[in-house]
């Protein structure tokens, strides 16, 4: 890899019916919310899946934005009178570091149909936010280029994998849960990072490019200039489905596991329709439809599928919580300080 980062560059910008009962809200017309999701196969299943649905049940419109966790916290603090958006897709990590700053509404219950369907450890215990799926973190890597299977994170330091290695942002809740996952190996943890930088230095001369987002690094498997990445299932389920060579590969130290939570934004001009779409991110129609091909998001609602291509992974939320994951509480304290590090070493 002579020029590795020149080319990361490149990528550094870069049942409805059901739901109208449910939802006790009568139709609004010519009303329309904002609401974030996350780049990539996030903001294909909530165009395909879970803007119809709300729009069917309250005759409401959405602008979806993509944007990633930190982002989206950010923006929000600094217009909190006014806020971009009226609800919010976060990762457990900055919805945690995002407490102290007073951005969240409290969730109305009564709103909410679908919440009775939701574990209650799924709720945020001061009312805040509610979670809605799961994902999980693997080994992605090209079928027709790589014919043996990775098996090992430490597989990736492999010489013959020289310009093939594609990375996300530490932004991204991804990287961060990989990072913290690569120092642990290491002798390191959420508190010291120091392991996984020196393992991802080591890595550098087989990196290939290091991508703005998940999203991002999808399409660098797309475009042939990545064979192998730390990657969630549900973009390469989606990938998949485009007709890419890729699949996702069990690590030997075990999967891991991500959560994403919703919330209604302090000061948002539309709480009730924030509310409605919640509820119907929460129903049953739509939980099942993101479990299933290509997405294979892992639903928290009691009454969603879990599908044959997701079991494949985990046949429940409780067999996901027992995956490797991490303690965002220690990590959120430096995780500021990691991302600049990332930055300043790994994508100059």
């Amino acid at each position: 890899m002579s020029h590795p980062l020149s080319r990361r560059r490149l990528l550094q910008g870069a049942g409805a019916a059901c739901l109208t009962g449910a939802s006790g809200l009568v139709p609004a017309q010519n009303r329309s919310i904002s609401a974030t999701t996350y780049p990539g196969a996030w903001e294909s299943a909530h165009r395909g899946i879970l803007l119809p649905a709300f729009t069917k049940a309250t005759g409401a419109s959405v602008s979806l934005v993509p944007s990633l966790a930190v982002d989206t916290v950010s923006k929000i603090v600094a217009s909190k009178a006014n806020p971009p958006y009226d609800v919010i897709i976060l990762d457990e990590g900055p919805y945690l570091a995002a407490l102290p700053q007073d951005i969240f509404e409290k969730i109305p219950t009564d709103k909410m149909p679908y919440l009775k369907d939701v574990p209650a450890k799924l709720v945020d215990p001061r009312g805040l936010g509610v979670f809605v799926s799961g994902q999980i973190i693997g080994i992605a890597y090209n079928t027709e280029k790589i014919k043996n299977p990775p098996r090992s994170w430490n597989d990736l330091l492999k010489p013959e994998y020289k310009g093939r290695v594609g990375l996300a942002g530490m932004g991204s809740t991804l990287m961060s849960a990989w990072m913290v996952e690569i120092a642990r190996q290491n002798g390191g943890s959420e508190e010291n990072l120091e392991p996984a930088f020196q393992f991802v230095k080591k890595l550098l001369p087989n990196v290939s490019a290091v991508a703005s987002n998940p999203g991002s690094l999808a399409t660098l498997f797309q475009q042939g200039q990545i064979d192998i990445s730390v990657h969630y299932n549900n973009n390469i389920g989606d990938l998949q489905a485009k007709g890419v060579p890729v699949a996702l590969a069990r690590p030997d130290t075990g999967w891991i596991h991500i959560k994403s939570v919703m919330h209604i934004v302090k000061n948002s001009k539309n709480p009730d329709l924030a509310a409605a779409y919640i509820n119907a991110a929460l129903s049953p129609e739509v939980q099942t439809k993101m479990a299933a091909a290509p997405y294979y998001v892992a639903p928290v609602s009691a009454k969603a599928a879990f599908s044959p291509g997701l079991q494949a992974y985990a046949k429940s939320m409780a067999e996901i919580e027992t995956m490797n994951g991490v303690d965002w509480a220690k990590l959120n304290p430096r995780r500021g300080e990691y991302i600049d590090r990332f930055n300043r070493e790994i994508r100059v």
